[in-house]
């Protein structure tokens, strides 16, 4: 097996500010896992990246290039696309799989931006090439499991060792005083995530009911079934590192364990 590690990492601006002592502790932990963190190459799912209407997106412009400002920092974030693992990926999956790019596909114009769902997990990671995937907001959660078990079978059958980071942030209605309101599903959509993080598996993840869903407002549910596939796929179990609510939505840390 070459996969080097397996993360579940959120990407809230307080991660990188850190305004209290949750948000400092998230950082720390997070810090923690991902030291020593040999891998080659990383595959980053972001739910803040390119999505389509149909299609499922993977970046392949030759390079990658995001800044970002958060209240204390302005993070900038460089990168080379590893298009190996782009093309294996796509050719793993199938047609449903759409390579994106931007101007021309490879020479200095071929840029695409990375999104702060990709730029501030990647703050804790030497720089290396990457690969991105946006996550695919679809109802069929069958192609979402297999979207994973397709990552799953492409980093199991290549010659480098890869490293995968779910990036994602939990219910977003926690409070009354966020932009999206308030509603009692993001802590039901929470409890149950974090249910399924201690329990070592994600199984049956697929089947939560859509209103919970969408009433939460989580950006996480998507990817966390693709999460399902490839756990599914290697045989793998997940554990949780670190949940807190910061004002008015979750933020979960994981990572995979053999």
């Amino acid at each position: 097996m070459v996969l080097e590690r397996l993360y579940v990492i959120p990407h809230g601006d307080e991660i990188i500010d850190m305004p209290d002592d949750e948000s400092a502790e998230l950082h720390n932990k997070i810090k923690k896992i991902t030291s020593g963190d040999n891998s080659d190459s990383l595959i980053i799912l972001t739910p803040h990246g390119v999505t389509l209407s149909s299609g499922i997106p993977i970046i392949n412009t030759e390079n990658l290039h995001g800044e970002y400002s958060t209240k204390t920092k302005t993070l900038v974030s460089d990168h080379k696309t590893d298009k190996e693992v782009v093309r294996n990926i796509a050719a793993e999956f199938g047609k449903e799989m759409i390579t994106i790019n931007f101007g021309t596909s490879s020479g200095p114009l071929s840029v695409f931006p990375e999104d702060f769902g990709t730029i501030i997990p990647l703050t804790f990671f030497k720089n290396k090439r990457i690969s991105i995937i946006g996550q695919p907001r679809i109802t069929d959660r069958a192609k979402l499991m297999r979207l994973g078990k397709s990552i799953w079978n492409t980093v199991d059958s290549m010659n480098k060792k890869i490293s995968v980071i779910f990036s994602a942030d939990q219910g977003h209605t926690h409070s009354s005083l966020g932009p999206y309101g308030y509603s009692d599903y993001s802590s039901v959509y929470d409890k149950k995530i974090r249910e399924y993080f201690q329990s070592g598996s994600l199984n049956g993840i697929e089947n939560i009911d859509e209103s919970v869903i969408i009433e939460a407002k989580t950006d996480s549910y998507w990817n966390m079934v693709i999460l399902n596939g490839f756990l599914s796929g290697s045989g793998m179990h997940v554990t949780m590192d670190y949940y807190y609510v910061e004002k008015y939505f979750g933020m979960l840390l994981g990572h995979g364990i053999v």
